[in-house]
């Protein structure tokens, strides 16, 4: 924690409007010109439990939720006492050093010296605006973003945004807030931060928003998608934008029905995209095979949430690799992604679609649910995108083969009515021609010849794919690998062990299979290496191990939470002295 940092925490029960809230609080951050990263903990209940909403905000780049807590926001008793007492670490997240703004009316509990506690009259505040008893959450934003030093006219903006614009309900809240606001700095001292607070305004974006903003820059017309978390983000985004986009959506009965129709409306010459969570997923693989087989382009999102069975619905994870790479039976090119930030999905995602088509075969974008469900503050996107259809057939090409063995594995393709270019297509194992390899000719070197050809794409993808990435990695004695959504808890945790003056650099992996040969060179000549991922058993790191035949520590969370990167690093820094 510094004072050129603000850590933003929100806590009640489910149906309180927290999420509300945090958001709101998120969008006045970006709006100041600060860069913002939240956390969303929640239950998967709709009333009741506890859950908690934390924005970190800081006018220096922010790479995840933070360590330590500033300002707490507590709507009931129960986030008071949670979020002050420093015997309760729940998730990994740290209790409240700073202010505490709760209702005058919440009363007998402890209390600790390095903690403000703000009793402002919140629901008494309300009720002089409005008769809706949340409008005491805005009232409680506006006494925090006092704290904080915030001018209200953002505040008071976002608000109008959030509630509709200039209507009778919005300025009711606005009012609230303003005299939240005011009740605060008549009352109280504010936090001494130093925030550079100014009018370059940021992007705010989730990773669902993500997902949905690249596929449709990517060339996306149709997406076909059964809800789940979460997933499902995407899916709520793509649909309520489907008229602005031109898109064409459709929520069928299951996922077996989804991932069948993106299959048919790219076979077709359609870009269509599908998506679920993991559970999801686990019913769509056999017909990922036959889109191996059929040579037929297809993305697939797929949403990591904990498992397994239904698991922890509302929790992350990283435990679906093993998965993803072994979905459906015997053999096929595959390509998997797995974005390390909101940025970097929007990346991804666009480039899966020309991959898809370029090669043929399905390409797997994997997320999880830290990374689908939180926002973060990002650079202007650059729309320029070459939409790449791969290599399509002529029309009446002469001694056309659907699956011609080809060096680089990848044949012409043809799309349904294009004049002279009939074919067959069949999911049996099949010739170049498309006749069925086990019916009418029984020859294995047809099969060897065929499995060869769809293996070779993968060889030809691998040389033309960029460097990893990596992190302080130059001098380092010591190589953190991380995949996936862990990059900035991972970086952090760098800079504290650098700061503590162990030479450690990250090895940043988004590309998870094929994974890029340059990974070997890049973990050469370490004194360790040591892989961090959210799962039990250490899925990426068996991976690498098999790959570079390489001797790696793990460091593994798999309670559902995120990584927090004071943690992290004294996990590290415990495996580097081991």
């Amino acid at each position: 924690m510094t004072s050129e940092e603000v850590i933003v925490r929100i806590g009640g029960a489910a149906g309180e409007g927290v999420q509300s809230a945090g958001s709101v609080v998120a969008k006045s951050f970006s709006r100041t010109g600060l860069y913002a990263m939240t956390y969303n903990y929640y239950q998967d209940i709709v009333r009741g439990g506890q859950s908690w909403y934390q924005v970190r905000a800081s006018h220096n780049k922010v790479r995840n939720q933070g360590d330590g807590l500033d300002v707490l926001i507590a709507l009931n008793i129960d986030a008071l006492v949670r979020h002050t007492n420093p015997e309760i670490n729940e998730g990994g997240a740290s209790p409240l050093n700073g202010i505490a703004i709760f209702d005058t009316a919440l009363t007998g509990f402890q209390k600790y010296d390095n903690i403000q506690y703000c009793a402002v009259p919140l629901a008494e505040i309300a009720g002089r605006h409005s008769k809706v008893s949340l409008v005491k959450n805005t009232v409680a934003i506006g006494a925090a973003m006092a704290s904080i030093g915030m001018p209200f006219d953002v505040v008071g903006d976002v608000i109008r945004d959030t509630f509709g614009g200039k209507g009778d309900v919005a300025e009711q809240n606005v009012s609230a807030a303003k005299e939240g606001f005011e009740y605060f700095n008549d009352h109280f001292k504010k936090l001494d931060k130093k925030l550079k607070f100014n009018s370059n305004k940021k992007y705010l974006l989730g990773g669902g928003e993500a997902i949905g903003l690249g596929a449709v820059n990517g060339g996306l017309k149709m997406y076909i998608g059964y809800p789940m978390t979460p997933a499902s983000s995407a899916l709520h985004y793509i649909s309520s934008h489907a008229k602005d986009f031109n898109l064409f959506v459709k929520v069928p009965e299951d996922e077996i029905s989804a991932i069948n129709m993106a299959i048919g409306a790219n076979y077709a010459g359609l870009r269509a995209m599908t998506g679920s969570s993991g559970g999801g997923f686990s019913l769509m693989v056999e017909a990922l095979g036959m889109a191996g087989m059929l040579e037929i382009p297809l993305v697939v999102y797929e949403a990591q949430r904990s498992g397994p069975s239904t698991g922890l619905p509302t929790k992350t994870e990283q435990g679906d690799l093993n998965l993803v790479l072994g979905a459906s039976q015997g053999d096929f090119p595959r390509i998997v992604l797995a974005p390390r930030n909101v940025y970097d999905t929007f990346l991804l995602t666009r480039e899966a679609m020309n991959l898809a088509e370029k090669y043929q075969t399905p390409v797997i974008v994997m997320s999880d649910l830290y990374l689908a469900e939180h926002l973060e503050t990002v650079d202007k996107f650059d729309f320029n995108f070459k939409i790449d259809h791969g290599l399509r057939a002529q029309d009446n090409a002469k001694n056309f083969k659907r699956y011609e063995y080809t060096a680089n594995g990848i044949s012409p393709r043809a799309i349904p009515g294009q004049a002279g270019l009939m074919h067959n297509e069949d999911s049996d194992e099949h010739s170049e021609t498309g006749d069925v390899v086990s019916d009418a000719e029984t020859d294995p070197k047809l099969r060897i010849a065929i499995m060869d050809k769809r293996m070779r794409k993968l060889d030809t993808y691998v040389k033309e794919m960029p460097p990893t990435d990596t992190y302080m990695l130059g001098d380092a004695d010591y190589a953190i690998v991380q995949w996936g959504s862990t990059q900035g808890v991972v970086e952090e945790a760098v800079d504290i062990l650098r700061s503590r003056g162990i030479k450690a650099g990250a090895v940043e992996v988004n590309r998870v299979f094929p994974l890029n040969p340059d990974i070997g060179k890049l973990l050469k000549n370490r004194k360790k290496i040591i892989v961090v991922e959210s799962n039990y058993t250490g899925q990426f790191n068996r991976l690498l191990r098999s790959e570079f035949l390489v001797t790696t520590s793990l460091v593994k969370k798999y309670d559902g939470e995120a990584f927090y990167p004071g943690a992290l690093a004294e996990e590290l820094e415990q495996e580097i002295k081991r």
